[in-house]
C-alpha cells in the first residue's frame, strides 16, 4: 500500500517544481513581450491603426538686394476627401471633379482622370489625397460648386525666373534619400534648414481590417512655411558679369572663367559669376561639376596678383618703402637646386618697390619676402584670411592651405612671396585685397543682407594708401596700360600663374588674372577676373586686364 503513495508523494513534487518554473517561463515571456518588444510592437501597432500624410510647407524665396526675386516658390494646391464630411456619393463627386479639373479633351486623358478619382475614393481611409498641383484657377472652379468634405493644401515647386543667372550662387533644390525636399550647393544648401520650413501631417485612424473609423482620432497639423532671405547680389551687375564673362571665355578662347564683384567699405558681394554655369531649375540636364562654385570652392595659385598683399605687408612693417631699392634684383636667384627669374628675364639691378610691382618682378617679392621673413610672412598670411574659409553663406567653401611658420623654408619663402605654391579661393583673394582698398581693414564677405561680417585691422591706413598709389602706378605704367579706361583712376595687379600638373607647371597652360579697385582713391568696388586656359594669349594683362576694365566701365554707368 506504500508504493502508491509514495509514486504520488512524487508526482505531487514534480508538479510542484513545474508550476514556479511555467510561472518563469510565462513571466519572462510577457517581460519579452511586453518590456522589450513593446515600444516596437506598440509602434507597429499604431503604424497598423493610422495613416498619415505630409503637407509640403512653402519654402522661402531668396531675393536680390532690390528684393527681386531670384528662386521663388509656386504657389500651387493639393485637392483632398475627407470621408466623413461627404454629403454626395463618391460617383458625383467624381463626375462633378471631371468637370472642373483642366485635361486634355481626349476620351482616354478623361477616363485616366476617373479611373485615378474612383481609385482614390474608394481607399480605405478618412482623408484621402485626390490630386496635386491644382491650378489656382481649377481650385476657384472646384470652391465655386461647395462639395462639402473637398478641401486644399497649399502645395509648391521651387523656380528661377531667370534660369542660369547666379546659378552657382543660388544652388538648387532636390530630393533627400528619404525623399524629402533638399537643398543643395550655394545658398539653397547652407540655408536649407531656414528656407524649408516645417512639413504639416494629417493622421487618421483605422480599424484592424483597414476600414476609417468614423469617430477616430483625426489630427491635422498645418505646415509652416520657411523664410525668405535677401541677398547682396544686384542681379543687374550679376547678369552684366555674365553676360561679359561669357563672351570673354568665348573671346579669349578659355576653359573657364569666374568673376567677384565686391562692394569696398562693406564686404557685401554683388556679383559672382562663373563660366560654365547651370540652370538650377533643370540641373539634373547639367554636369554635376558645374554645381559648385567655384569662387568658394575651387583653389588655385595666384600668382602676380598675390604680390600687392606681401608688398603691403613689408610696407606696413617699415622694413621697405616704395622707394626702397632692391639689392639681389641684378639677375636670376639661386636657391638649392631652384632657380628664381623674372618673367621676361629681364633684370633691373636696384629697382625701387614701386617699379618690383609695375614690372612685376619676381626677384624683387623674394627680396621683401627675406625682409618679412617666416615668422612676420605667416602671420600676415593669417591676417589676411588665407588658409580658413572667409565664412560666406555658402556650403561648399573650402579653406585653402597655407604653412605655419615652421614650415617655411627659403624655397617656399620665396616662391610664396609671388603667388607660387599657395593655394587660395578666388574669394579669399578678393578679400585680401579689398583690404588695401578699405585702408587696412579686413571685412569678411557677405552673401545676405543683414549678415554681421568679421572686420579686423591688418594694415595700418598710411601702409594701405602707399600700396594704393604704387597699384594705380601699376595700372598707368604696367603690362595692362594700353587696355585702362580713361577717366578711371584703377588701382590693379595682373596675374599669369601657371597651373601645377603633377608636381610640375605647365608651361602652357596658365590662369590669367586681374584684381584693383576703383575709384582707386574712394573706393566703390574691389574685383577679380580669373581666365583659366586662355588659347588667344597666356598673359593676364591681355586677356584678363581688358576684360575687368570693359566691366569696370559698365558698372559705373
Amino acid at each position: 500500500m506504500l508504493k502508491p503513495l509514495s509514486l504520488t508523494s512524487a508526482r505531487i513534487r514534480v508538479i510542484a517544481l513545474l508550476i514556479p518554473l511555467i510561472f518563469l517561463i510565462l513571466l519572462g515571456r510577457l517581460f519579452y513581450w511586453m518590456v522589450l518588444r513593446g515600444p516596437e510592437l506598440q509602434a507597429k501597432a499604431v503604424r497598423q491603426h493610422q495613416t498619415v500624410t505630409i503637407l509640403k510647407a512653402k519654402r522661402g524665396d531668396i531675393l536680390d538686394s532690390d528684393g527681386s526675386v531670384l528662386a521663388g516658390t509656386k504657389n500651387l494646391y493639393h485637392l483632398f476627401v475627407y470621408k466623413p464630411q461627404l454629403e454626395i456619393s463618391k460617383n458625383d463627386v467624381t463626375e462633378k471633379l471631371l468637370k472642373l479639373l483642366d485635361t486634355d479633351k481626349e476620351a482616354s486623358t478623361e477616363a485616366d482622370m476617373r479611373a485615378h478619382l474612383q481609385e482614390r475614393l474608394a481607399l480605405d481611409s478618412n482623408w484621402v489625397s485626390l490630386k496635386h498641383y491644382l491650378t489656382q484657377e481649377e481650385k476657384e472652379k472646384i470652391e465655386a460648386e461647395k462639395i462639402t468634405g473637398l478641401g486644399f493644401e497649399d502645395e509648391f515647386v521651387r523656380y528661377y525666373p531667370d534660369a542660369s543667372v547666379a546659378g552657382q550662387v543660388l544652388g538648387f533644390v532636390g530630393q533627400d534619400a528619404a525623399g524629402g525636399e533638399q537643398g543643395y550647393f550655394g545658398l539653397e544648401g547652407f540655408y536649407d534648414r531656414l528656407l524649408k520650413g516645417r512639413e504639416g501631417r494629417v493622421r487618421t485612424e483605422k480599424d484592424a481590417q483597414g476600414n476609417p473609423i468614423l469617430i477616430g482620432n483625426y489630427q491635422f497639423l498645418h505646415s509652416i512655411e520657411g523664410k525668405s532671405i535677401q541677398t547682396t547680389l544686384d542681379k543687374r551687375m550679376q547678369y552684366l558679369s555674365e553676360r561679359m564673362l561669357k563672351e570673354g571665355v568665348a573671346k579669349y578662347q578659355a576653359l573657364s572663367g569666374n568673376i567677384i564683384i565686391m562692394e569696398s567699405k562693406t564686404g557685401r558681394i554683388k556679383a559672382m559669376a562663373a563660366i560654365p554655369n547651370y540652370d538650377p531649375g533643370k540641373f539634373s540636364e547639367f554636369d554635376a561639376k558645374s554645381y559648385k562654385n567655384p569662387a568658394v570652392a575651387d583653389l588655385f595659385e595666384p600668382g602676380s596678383v598675390f604680390k600687392p598683399l606681401v608688398m603691403a605687408a613689408g610696407l606696413n612693417e617699415k622694413l621697405v618703402t616704395p622707394e626702397t631699392q632692391c639689392d639681389i634684383c641684378a639677375g636670376p636667384i639661386n636657391i638649392g637646386k631652384y632657380t628664381i627669374k623674372t618673367w621676361d628675364e629681364k633684370y633691373h639691378s636696384q629697382t625701387s618697390m614701386t617699379d618690383v610691382i609695375i614690372h612685376s618682378d619676381n626677384t624683387g617679392m623674394v627680396f621683401v619676402a627675406r625682409k618679412l621673413g617666416p615668422d612676420k610672412f605667416a602671420d600676415y598670411m593669417q591676417k589676411y584670411g588665407f588658409g580658413r574659409k572667409t565664412k560666406i553663406q555658402l556650403q561648399e567653401e573650402v579653406s585653402g592651405t597655407t604653412r605655419s611658420a615652421k614650415e617655411y623654408g627659403d624655397i617656399d619663402l620665396a616662391t610664396n612671396s609671388f603667388g607660387q605654391g599657395i593655394a587660395v579661393t578666388p574669394l579669399q583673394l578678393v578679400s585680401a585685397v579689398n583690404t588695401i582698398a578699405n585702408r587696412g581693414t579686413y571685412i569678411s564677405p557677405t552673401l545676405v543682407e543683414g549678415s554681421a561680417g568679421e572686420t579686423r585691422a591688418v594694415l595700418n591706413p598710411e601702409a594701405a594708401l602707399q600700396m594704393t598709389q604704387i597699384m594705380i602706378q601699376a595700372v598707368e605704367s604696367g603690362e595692362a596700360k594700353w587696355a585702362r579706361p580713361q577717366g578711371l583712376s584703377v588701382a590693379g595687379k595682373t596675374g599669369t600663374a601657371q597651373i601645377p600638373i603633377e608636381g610640375r607647371y605647365d608651361e602652357k597652360k596658365t590662369i590669367a588674372s586681374f584684381i584693383g579697385f576703383f575709384p582707386a582713391n574712394d573706393p566703390q568696388y574691389t574685383m577679380l577676373v580669373t581666365l583659366r586656359e586662355p588659347q588667344t594669349s597666356p598673359w593676364g594683362s591681355e586677356t584678363a586686364a581688358p576684360l575687368w576694365f570693359s566691366l569696370a566701365k559698365q558698372l559705373l554707368l
